[in-house]
């Protein structure tokens, strides 16, 4: 079975090492704007500069990711029509208000209960459930915080600090979780395919030993 969220993967999967990266350098920039402003002044147009690249990669890696999820589950529901979330429902869960504060956890957990049934995935479950904590709170934290210093109603040096090391976490998170889940699905889906082939060929044998036995002597 072709796992279609294979390319919208690896895609998302590069644009997050490209956040992590340019998260990493904010960190730093940051660092010296809250601690040594003077130092911060010599390298502030590095920091605009990967401030706005950063954006940029952020918005296309959202909707990679919503991409991404639609097409996680459809595999999942093609490898198993019983799986409880659709892909829709998958959008829903991240996209809808409050609703979302159930959802994302919802997500990632059922994917986890899944995966656990299958040997060869289970300890990228693992991972994944150890993972999902952090992300849930990451997720929420940073972007509350985000929200916050954007509209200044907090503006406060290290607690701005603070936000951008909360955001290149989340980063480094996400892409771990990111990469469990790919590789899992890669693996269920070459062991479907494994074993559609291996249903079909004692027919071929049957249908090879049939025809000699038809031959004519």
């Amino acid at each position: 079975m072709e796992i279609t969220s294979k390319t919208t993967g690896n895609m998302l999967k590069l644009f997050l090492t490209l956040g992590m990266v340019l998260s990493s350098i904010l960190v730093v920039t940051t660092f010296f704007y809250a601690y040594f402003y003077e130092v911060f002044l010599s390298i502030s147009i590095i920091d605009q500069a990967v401030t706005i690249i950063n954006v940029i990669i952020w918005i296309i890696t959202i909707i990679l990711y919503l991409v991404w999820i639609y097409k996680v589950h459809k595999d999942l529901r093609n490898l198993n029509a019983t799986y409880p979330i659709k892909p829709s429902g998958a959008l829903a869960r991240i996209l809808i208000p409050v609703y979302n504060l159930y959802g994302l956890w919802n997500i990632f957990s059922t994917m986890v209960d899944f995966l656990k049934g299958n040997t060869s995935t289970a300890k990228h479950a693992k991972r994944i459930g150890l993972l999902i904590p952090f992300y849930y709170i990451l997720f929420f934290v940073t972007d509350l915080l985000n929200r916050l210093i954007g509209a200044e109603l907090i503006f406060n040096d290290h607690v701005l600090f603070l936000s951008y090391v909360l955001d290149a976490v989340l980063m480094v998170v996400f892409l771990m979780m990111t990469k469990s889940i790919f590789e899992s699905l890669n693996i269920m889906g070459a062991e479907y395919i494994a074993e559609a082939e291996s249903e079909e060929l004692p027919g071929e044998v049957i249908s090879e030993e049939t025809m000699e036995l038809e031959k004519p002597l």
